[in-house]
């Protein structure tokens, strides 16, 4: 019986220095698309390496509402059985493209109604060195396989993007491989932006935000640590927590200041 088809799909801004580890390592799919919206050289990268570019939405900065439209773009006209997303800072490791590629064989998505139509895979998270063994980042479960007509991004949000799935999920067990935070100051930026965007989302009492603001952390970094095995980590996990739970105190930071401005200028 022929094995199930699958593209790789893979959302590109500027990533020069991450796009050629990512597509060799999906090079063993049936499409590899690039959905490239930056302004460097990624796109003329990536076909010199076989993938197929689509220019969609182009701008100077990443846009996350953008990622999520270009995407469903693609999955309204998919022409493969399954789709692989995957970051361009992300790795496929060769065990979970065996792992995949026994699913694609065994083509029990045709022949049975409660095989999962998706599945969650997890992240290892590369930080300061070397992958965390701990920490609430060893627990990253992402739908990121999926079968194009029972998945789609919505609704769409700025940050922490919502992927809903009609279907059985199942998981795998082999991990990506994530680069997104190399080094402290890649965390920082990046935690930067992101709270930025989902300080503007949320929604709570300016009394709930200060409590957030001064306990939230504290809570973060003790979970990271204990409950989730950071100390597997020795400094760089301590340094790791401390940061997950310093996301936290900058969002509320936001969040309250943008509350404060808010009630200085109404009437």
């Amino acid at each position: 019986m022929k094995r199930a088809s699958i593209t790789a799909i893979i959302p590109a801004h500027n990533e020069e220095k991450n796009i050629e580890r990512c597509i060799k390592s999906v090079s063993w799919c049936d499409k590899v698309q690039i959905l490239w919206m930056g302004d460097d050289r990624t796109g003329k990268m990536a076909k010199s390496l076989g993938a197929y570019v689509i220019e969609l939405n182009k701008s100077k900065e990443s846009n996350f509402l953008k990622v999520q439209k270009n995407i469903n773009c693609v999955i309204n006209h998919a022409t493969t059985d399954w789709m692989l997303r995957i970051d361009a800072d992300e790795v496929v490791t060769e065990e979970l493209k065996q792992e995949i590629q026994r699913i694609l064989s065994t083509n029990n998505h045709i022949l049975t109604t409660d095989f999962p139509v998706a599945f969650g895979i997890p992240r290892q998270q590369y930080f300061m060195g070397d992958f965390l063994k701990g920490g609430d980042w060893a627990y990253d479960r992402l739908v990121r396989l999926f079968q194009p007509k029972y998945a789609r991004y919505e609704p769409i949000v700025a940050v922490h993007e919502q992927f809903r799935v009609h279907g059985t999920i199942g998981y795998l067990k082999s991990p990506l491989l994530h680069y997104s935070h190399p080094t402290l100051k890649d965390a920082i930026n990046k935690f930067n932006i992101y709270t930025t965007m989902e300080a503007k989302q949320l929604k709570d009492g300016f009394l709930i935000a200060f409590l957030k603001f001064i306990f939230l952390p504290w809570y973060i970094f003790a979970r990271w640590m204990i409950w989730h095995k950071g100390y597997k980590d020795g400094a760089r996990g301590v340094i790791a927590g401390f940061l997950r739970g310093f996301y936290d105190f900058l969002l509320y930071a936001k969040y309250i200041l943008l509350c404060s401005e808010k009630s200085h200028s109404s009437p």
